[in-house]
């Protein structure tokens, strides 16, 4: 039996606007599905955003910490204590306050520490920055020999520091010494049984050798690396201008490898203001504790006199100076990166 047209219209607009029944069940089970993807969906990138990068980074936090955090706490925590070995045998450390960096700040001797640690240091930095780019412009050049030349720069970077300095202590022995026998072969014979290590400033002068001779390689590298860098069609431009080399050196070579020469100087810098090696081997800070820097004071401290509050005092202060330095290099090459 057939419907009137107006009833057939009528079911299929009531069946439309139903939720229930044969069409409604269906719609529900279209939607369920895409919501359970939706909530999973979700629940998902929360995860990706806020879960899984710690995660992913807990394991090197961890590392970090005990390697360095630990250490500098523990180091932090004992500069307050009066910390001999005895004390850090049983643990039963008395609480000093500031008195450790107190004896710092009003001792003479730690004075003069912290004046001849930058001093010296400055002086390597100055020695280190010249001999490396004076290599660095001489390897950018065309001449015969020049990978001889820069596999033999190589060298001292890779010899160990503790050996370099045990062959220049020979070197620089007042009788059997090679450095004495050159002075004297070339005419200048008050070097003949010259003594290096028996004041401060020869035997700062010797450490300083070795010190810049174990340096200036990774500069010279590093700046040459700069100057290849630069387009050549500028330089070629300059000198069809009439440049003379020394201009060209000095306003365009200079400047376009300014970043590399300051991020160099701020290495340096911490490079050689925690310097121990050559110092321990050559020197052992004297004579007289005459030629001891921050890091000698402190391993004296602590090892010697196994006074480990004040060494913790003196290593928490070159730990800040070294941070503050850091602080300055991170800055130093934010801006250069912004500038560019």
């Amino acid at each position: 039996m057939s419907l009137p047209p107006d009833t057939v219209g009528r079911r299929r607009a009531e069946q439309a606007a139903t939720p229930s029944g044969a069409g409604g069940d269906g719609a529900a089970r279209g939607r369920g599905p895409r919501r359970r993807r939706r909530r999973g969906a979700s629940w998902r990138q929360r995860f990706d955003r806020t879960l899984l990068p710690p995660l992913l980074l807990a394991p090197a936090l961890l590392i970090i910490f005990g390697l360095v955090g630990y250490p500098v706490l523990r180091t932090f925590w004992l500069s307050f204590h009066d910390a001999g070995l005895a004390a850090m045998v049983s643990g039963d450390m008395e609480f000093v306050g500031i008195d450790n960096y107190v004896t710092i700040l009003t001792d003479a001797h730690y004075r003069r520490v912290f004046l001849v640690t930058a001093v010296f240091g400055l002086a390597c930095v100055v020695g280190t920055m010249v001999l490396g780019i004076g290599v660095a412009l001489l390897l950018n050049q065309p001449f015969k020999g020049r990978f001889v030349l820069g596999v033999l720069v190589l060298l001292p970077w890779a010899m160990p520091r503790v050996a370099a300095a045990t062959i220049w202590r020979w070197m620089f022995h007042d009788q059997y010494g090679v450095v004495n026998w050159l002075f004297t072969t070339f005419g200048f014979s008050n070097f003949e049984g010259f003594a290096w290590f028996v004041s401060p400033l020869r035997a700062f002068t010797a450490i300083g050798v070795v010190v810049v001779w174990q340096s200036f390689p990774f500069v010279a590298l590093s700046v040459l690396a700069a100057l290849q860098s630069i387009p050549q069609d500028v330089v070629e431009a300059a000198r069809l201008d009439g440049a003379t080399a020394t201009q060209r050196l000095r306003h365009i070579t200079l400047p376009m490898i300014k970043p590399v020469l300051v991020v160099m100087v701020i290495i340096s810098t911490i490079w050689n203001f925690k310097v121990f090696d050559q110092v321990f081997v050559m020197t052992e800070g004297g004579p007289a504790r005459s030629t001891e820097v921050l890091s000698i004071a402190t391993w004296r401290e602590a090892f010697t006199r196994l006074d480990f509050g004040l060494a913790s005092a003196l290593a928490i202060a070159m730990f800040l100076i070294l941070t503050v330095v850091t602080i300055v290099y991170v800055r130093v090459i934010r801006d250069d990166e912004e500038l560019t």
